[in-house]
């Protein structure tokens, strides 16, 4: 007995626009600690199963004021690109459920810009914080608004900045086009 499961010939783009917390900590000695409060934005194109299931790409973009307890204000970029399962609510449009839930894995980055001044004049200095990248959630309709709540985390790579990981809560309200 098999079962075989395809993808209807159609894709769906969704997106939604809302705060981000974030938070990072190193792993290593050297690493700065820092949190920062921003806007996202979160275009996926999804591809249905059946009207609660489907399969897409996600490509969440960020900026943030950061800050950390080395007196420094950077300017916090975040990105990534992640293959996402979402199931019920908004997890395609014809979807008739009232909850709805997501998860995905990527890689993407948490990128610091500090502006340095200094003998030779100002300059912007970037600390990464890229690496395998990967968000889970859930999806409501609340009051009349469509919200997603997520948890996303960037695991780092970089050895400079003491492979610091990002951690990032998100309250995205959900446009409905």
């Amino acid at each position: 007995m098999s079962i075989s499961v395809s993808a209807q010939d159609k894709y769906e783009f969704l997106h939604g626009l809302g705060y981000d917390f974030s938070f990072g900590l190193p792993q290593a000695v050297g690493g700065i600690v820092f949190q920062g409060n921003g806007l996202n934005y979160v275009p996926r194109i999804v591809s249905p199963i059946n009207s609660d299931l489907s399969i897409g790409i996600s490509l969440p973009i960020g900026a943030s004021l950061v800050s950390s307890g080395y007196g420094s204000s950077p300017l916090g970029i975040n990105y990534a690109a992640a293959v996402d399962i979402h199931s019920g609510f908004l997890g395609t449009r014809s979807s008739k459920n009232r909850f709805g839930a997501f998860f995905g894995l990527g890689f993407g980055s948490y990128d610091l810009y500090y502006l340095t001044d200094d003998i030779t004049g100002i300059r912007i200095d970037r600390d990464a914080n890229y690496g395998p990248y990967a968000h889970f959630g859930f999806r409501i309709p609340y009051y009349g608004q469509n919200v997603s709540i997520a948890l996303s985390n960037w695991r780092g790579m970089n050895l400079s900045n003491g492979k610091t990981q990002v951690f990032s809560l998100k309250l995205i309200y959900e446009f409905n086009d």
